[in-house]
């Protein structure tokens, strides 16, 4: 879990923030933060190529749906979810990416749809436990291609996969009907605890271990909870740059912020430092495993490029290239 760090607290690493009287910038101390924790992760480029047939197919299931979409939601999505399917997930076969492009596509739309019609989220969960038809086409699709998970991961991935998503889809619903909320000072845990649930880390996770890798998740079941924790966390640390530009603050961050009565910059240094402690715990729990080892550090290094090379996190204005 993401610890509650005391500012004091020892082996927290302080960035230097060049900040002068001439050049004041309120981003500063974020932007400093961001490289610090990029440097610091020791990123190289895996060189993720792109891939066309995934695009053209995608292209071919958003120009089918419904046309009172937005033109710049479509984009967004297509940015999104093709590249994270081409880095984050290079090592799987072409029907995994789709499936994984697919569904990043279907949930970039659910988030979206909360501001439409709400209750189309709020009903998506009954309705699916009941086998009933979702109205709204695009849940209707991912409520189909949940079916399909157990094609392509094992059985206890396939599960995660489908319970992450409707713990996830039922979080944004609470998500847009608690914005004005306010996270009580002593409610220290309450941020983490609806970062898991709406985060959508153990689909994500579970993504990496194609049912052909390894029949059953002994070898890797200790490390799951830390590849989450390192997953949400890097997502939160590398999004509030863009998040802090557009003025959002019903984020991870500020609701930290609210809990632990602290400054938006002190709460993301010590998320910095707790995201790359996971990193460390991950690298010290696959060492014995070669293949694991490279599994995740596939996985940590095209999670890194996708987010580089996302277009909405707006990583190129503080100098960086995938």
């Amino acid at each position: 879990m993401l610890a509650t760090l005391s500012p004091f607290a020892s082996g927290v690493h302080y960035p230097v923030v060049p900040i002068t009287e001439e050049t004041k910038d309120p981003l500063a101390a974020v932007k400093v933060l961001i490289r610090d924790f990029l440097d610091r992760s020791d990123y190289r480029s895996p060189g993720s190529p792109c891939d066309q047939e995934l695009r053209r197919k995608l292209t071919e299931e958003l120009s089918a749906w419904p046309s009172d979409i937005k033109p710049t939601l479509v984009a967004k999505i297509m940015d999104g979810s093709c590249v994270y399917a081409e880095t984050t997930y290079a090592h799987t076969t072409h029907e995994h990416r789709y499936f994984i492009a697919l569904y990043t596509a279907c949930l970039m739309y659910v988030d979206d749809l909360g501001e439409r019609n709400l209750d189309a989220v709020k009903r998506f969960t009954s309705r699916f436990a009941k086998g009933e038809h979702q109205p709204d086409p695009i849940l209707q699709r991912l409520a189909e291609l949940l079916g399909r998970a157990h094609d392509l991961w094992t059985q206890f991935g396939a599960d995660a996969i489908i319970a992450g998503t409707l713990d996830a889809v039922t979080a944004m619903y609470i998500e847009f009907t608690t914005q004005g909320m306010v996270v009580k000072p002593s409610a220290t845990r309450f941020p983490y605890y609806l970062r898991t649930r709406a985060g959508l880390g153990p689909p994500y996770i579970h993504f990496v271990f194609m049912n052909d890798w390894r029949a059953t998740p002994e070898s890797y079941l200790q490390v799951l909870p830390y590849m989450e924790h390192w997953t949400l966390g890097t997502k939160c640390v590398l999004s509030f740059y863009k998040e802090e530009l557009a003025g959002e603050t019903n984020n991870y961050v500020h609701l930290r912020t609210s809990a632990e009565q602290s400054s938006a910059a002190n709460v993301l240094r010590h998320l910095v430092e707790e995201v790359l402690e996971s990193a460390g715990t991950m690298d010290m729990l696959t060492s014995g495993d070669s293949e694991l080892a490279a599994l995740w550090q596939r996985y940590m290094q095209g999670y890194l490029e996708f987010s580089l090379k996302a277009k909405r996190y707006r990583l190129a204005e503080l100098g960086y290239q995938p």
